[in-house]
């Protein structure tokens, strides 16, 4: 059997993952031979392709980074002459995103088609990723779709290291049921969540000091930036839905998820997908802390630092820092 994978990292990445492990499973102690068309190994490959063993009834055969060969519909014309029977083919070619998201070598229609002649074609793109890495942690470590979301805001989103986290959970739990808080003490967490998490916490505490070290540590003014407005933005939208009778205050998660979040979660879509539902929802424990009044003038300001930075006229540092400190004044 010949599988063509194709589509950018982290989707890729994690079914790339999958397949090897199914064809493992079902074919113990199969020999394993991986080739990289980057490092010219292609010779290397069909060598191996076409040479079958009376000591192994099946044998893998990987080709990685077949994005970098510039023949690859010859590549399938040259498969259909080999009996591949004995063989399980994994041919795997990634594409890379630039800075908007897009493909930078997308791959060529007529070779999908190409491949399609003799292969069993995946296609793994970012647009799934959120999905295929929430479902690959919910299998890992038998947890909800939320604990997943959450996991996925703790370590971030890089499958390989995803991956080790994973395993070193697992260990950490050895059998036990997860506990997200329990595993915060032991995995790797992102800058980001840490900006997030010292972020959600000034705005309930009204304490700047820690999140003040963490930006001086970290130079992390941009993020700042970005993330406070998104908090502010997600707390205005349930303001006004609570304003509009659309959203109680007091409704239970059941309620709200069953009935209110399909009516809005358009208005909390990010670049990853849609909010989790929970998500939004705790956030109105908290909602009687703001007004619609105090936020607008925290966002009015907030827009004013950015074109102040952006002009040149004030440094970011200290443009952010004072922003903080006179943000509940």
């Amino acid at each position: 059997m010949v599988y063509f994978l194709y589509g950018d990292t982290a989707p890729l990445q994690i079914k790339y993952e999958e397949l090897l492990n199914k064809i493992k499973n079902d074919n113990l102690n199969i020999p394993e031979k991986v080739f990289d068309a980057s490092l010219d190994e292609i010779s290397m490959f069909f060598d191996s392709v076409s040479t079958n063993s009376i000591f192994s009834p099946k044998e893998l055969v990987i080709l990685k980074r077949a994005e970098t060969l510039k023949n690859l519909e010859e590549i399938a014309k040259s498969l259909k002459i080999y009996n591949l029977t004995q063989k399980e083919i994994i041919i795997v070619y990634e594409e890379f995103l630039n800075d908007f998201g897009k493909a930078k070598n997308p791959i060529n229609k007529k070779t999908v088609e190409k491949f399609k002649e003799i292969a069993d074609v995946l296609c793994f793109r970012k647009e799934n990723e959120r999905k295929s890495t929430i479902f690959y942690l919910q299998k890992e470590l038998n947890i909800s779709e939320y604990e997943a979301e959450k996991l996925i805001e703790l370590i971030g989103d890089d499958f390989f290291k995803l991956k080790n986290e994973v395993e070193k959970i697992k260990n950490f739990l050895d059998g036990d049921v997860f506990n997200l808080e329990k595993v915060k003490n032991i995995v790797s967490t992102t800058e980001e969540f840490n900006l997030k998490n010292l972020i959600e916490n000034f705005l309930l505490n009204k304490n700047p000091n820690n999140l003040l070290y963490f930006l001086q540590k970290e130079k992390l003014y941009t993020s700042f930036l970005y993330s406070i407005s998104e908090e502010l933005i997600l707390y205005l939208k349930l303001l006004a839905y609570i304003q509009e009778g659309i959203i109680n205050k007091n409704i239970s998660y059941k309620k709200f998820n069953d009935e209110v979040y399909e009516k809005i979660k358009n208005s909390f879509i990010t670049e990853k997908g849609y909010s989790h539902p929970y998500t939004i929802f705790l956030k109105l424990k908290n909602i009687d802390l703001f007004s619609i009044n105090f936020i607008t003038k925290r966002l009015e300001k907030l827009m004013f630092l950015e074109y102040n930075i952006k002009s040149g006229s004030l440094d970011m540092d200290i443009g952010v820092e004072a922003y903080i400190l006179e943000f509940f004044m």
